[in-house]
C-alpha cells in the first residue's frame, strides 16, 4: 500500500507517487501556459494579416471593376455611331436589393434583332425607353458599341411590294353550288 511517504531501506523519506504526479502536473501546466502564451500571441499575428488580406481583396476588386468600366467606356467611345433598322426580340427587368430596410433598384434591358443580317444585341435601356417598347415593334435603332443611344418606332409596318403583274395569281375553275355546273375564271387585266 502506498501513502503519501514511503520509506526505503535506509529510513530516508522519498516522495510518493502522488508527489510526482503533482510535479508532473505543474510541468504539464507550465507547458499548457507556454502553449497558450504561443498561441495568444500567434493571434496578434495571424489576425491583422487575415483583416489585411480581406482589405486587400475587396480594394482590388473595386479596382478591376473601376478599370473594366474605364475599359468598356473608352471602347464604346472609340465606335463609330450606327443607326440600323431593327425590331423589338424581347425585353427584360432585372430587379436588385429590396431586402429587409433596403429599397429595390430594377434595371431594364431591350434585346433588338437587325432586319438586315438577323443580329442580336441586348442594350440597357431607361424606364420610359423601355415602356414606350413592346415586343415586335419595327424602327431605327442607334447605338455606339455597347451604349444604346435610342430607339425610334415606325408607325406603320412596311408594306411588302406589289406583285409583278405577270405573278398575279389566277384564279382557279370553280363549280357553282346552286347549279353545280363549272364556271370558267376571270383572269386578271
Amino acid at each position: 500500500m502506498q501513502g503519501r511517504w514511503e520509506m526505503k531501506r535506509d529510513g530516508e523519506a522519498e516522495y510518493s507517487v502522488h508527489t510526482r504526479r503533482c510535479r508532473n502536473w505543474e510541468s504539464y501546466a507550465l507547458e499548457r501556459e507556454t502553449v497558450m502564451e504561443s498561441i495568444f500571441n500567434a493571434m496578434f499575428i495571424l489576425v491583422p494579416l487575415f483583416i489585411g488580406i480581406i482589405f486587400l481583396v475587396v480594394i482590388g476588386s473595386i479596382i478591376v471593376a473601376i478599370v473594366r468600366g474605364i475599359a468598356e467606356w473608352r471602347n464604346n467611345n472609340a465606335q463609330p455611331l450606327l443607326k440600323v433598322t431593327a425590331s423589338v426580340v424581347t425585353k427584360r427587368q432585372h430587379v436588385s436589393g429590396g431586402g429587409n430596410d433596403t429599397s429595390a433598384s430594377t434595371h431594364y434591358y431591350t434585346t433588338f434583332e437587325t432586319v438586315d443580317d438577323g443580329l442580336r444585341q441586348e442594350f440597357s435601356v431607361s424606364p420610359t425607353e423601355y415602356s414606350s417598347m413592346a415586343d415586335g415593334d419595327v424602327g431605327s435603332l442607334t447605338y455606339q458599341g455597347t451604349r444604346f443611344k435610342g430607339f425610334v418606332r415606325q408607325r406603320h409596318a412596311p408594306k411588302p411590294p406589289p406583285l409583278p403583274v405577270a405573278a398575279t395569281p389566277v384564279q382557279p375553275d370553280w363549280t357553282c353550288a346552286y347549279c353545280r355546273g363549272r364556271v370558267a375564271s376571270v383572269e386578271a387585266k
